[in-house]
């Protein structure tokens, strides 16, 4: 399936109530801004272990949904950008950033539709986190993007659910089964994933995005195909709210749930 087609669908299922999904998660933008504020560090404390110091750093947060993550770099003195496609997303956002008093920059797009105007270069850091890799069918023309808007020497930083538990296992009777196909190249229907903050009602209204599932494989080597020097892949453990509500307690400790890649642009 073309991208263009994929990308027209998601960005439907993208500004489907994702503001009311956000509050009834975050409660509204003045609420969460305070959260942020009180601890500008907690929801990014992850990153800083590999970016250090972000003040006056160049950060950009492609596929950045609510903003909160832009906002709390940025209220760590960092210049933040965010790219996403809904506008949803990007109210959010904007509302967020503005009670917590800080700027960031957000550009609604489909991230390889970005207008050359926009200035998306030399950026220190690039982040990419948490369910974005599924909604392209070829990841090279994302990864360029990627690669194009850092300045030389500066990082990617890749955090995702782990292909073992998003493609292969499925939980059964409270334990888990390996009866998924890790190798599975099909592209497939799914509820958008802030669907299970909304009402029964509200779900039921809501069009279904579409994806492809990448294995660890694919993703890294077409990481390194893109020109980057990947220096660091750490396959986490112990994160409970990686796997579904009904798994084994205990399974976190058992297998991967996320994984963390760094990549370097080369000088």
């Amino acid at each position: 399936m073309k991208q263009q087609l994929v990308s027209r669908t998601n960005r439907i299922g993208w500004n489907q109530s994702a503001y009311q999904a956000w509050t009834n998660r975050h409660g509204s933008p003045k609420e969460y801004a305070k959260k942020l504020m009180a601890d500008p560090t907690s929801s990014v404390a992850h990153y800083l272990k590999f970016m250090g110091d972000v003040k006056n750093k160049k950060v950009a947060n492609f596929l950045g949904s609510k903003g909160n993550k832009a906002v709390s770099f940025a209220l760590l003195g960092a210049e933040v950008c965010v790219v996403d496609i809904s506008e949803d997303n990007k109210r959010y956002a904007i509302e967020l950033a503005k009670e917590a008093k800080v700027d960031i920059k957000y550009i609604v797009s489909d991230i390889l539709e970005v207008p050359e105007d926009s200035g998306l270069v030399n950026f220190d850091f690039v982040l990419l986190e948490l369910g974005v890799l599924h909604y392209f069918t070829d990841l090279s023309p994302l990864f360029k993007v990627v690669y194009d808007s850092l300045k030389p020497g500066g990082q990617f930083i890749l955090r995702d659910y782990h292909p073992f538990v998003s493609k292969l296992v499925n939980v059964q009777e409270q334990e888990m089964i390996a009866n998924g196909d890790y190798f599975s190249e099909a592209v497939i229907e799914e509820d958008v994933a802030y669907s299970i903050l909304l009402s029964e009602e509200d779900r039921a209204s809501l069009q279904k995005v579409t994806i492809r599932r990448w294995t660890l494989g694919e993703i890294v080597t077409a990481i390194s195909n893109a020109g980057f020097r990947i220096n660091y892949l750490e396959e986490e453990a112990g994160v409970r709210w990686a796997f579904p509500a009904d798994s084994p307690e205990g399974i976190q400790n058992k297998m991967p749930g996320l994984y963390t890649l760094i990549a370097i642009k080369e000088e």
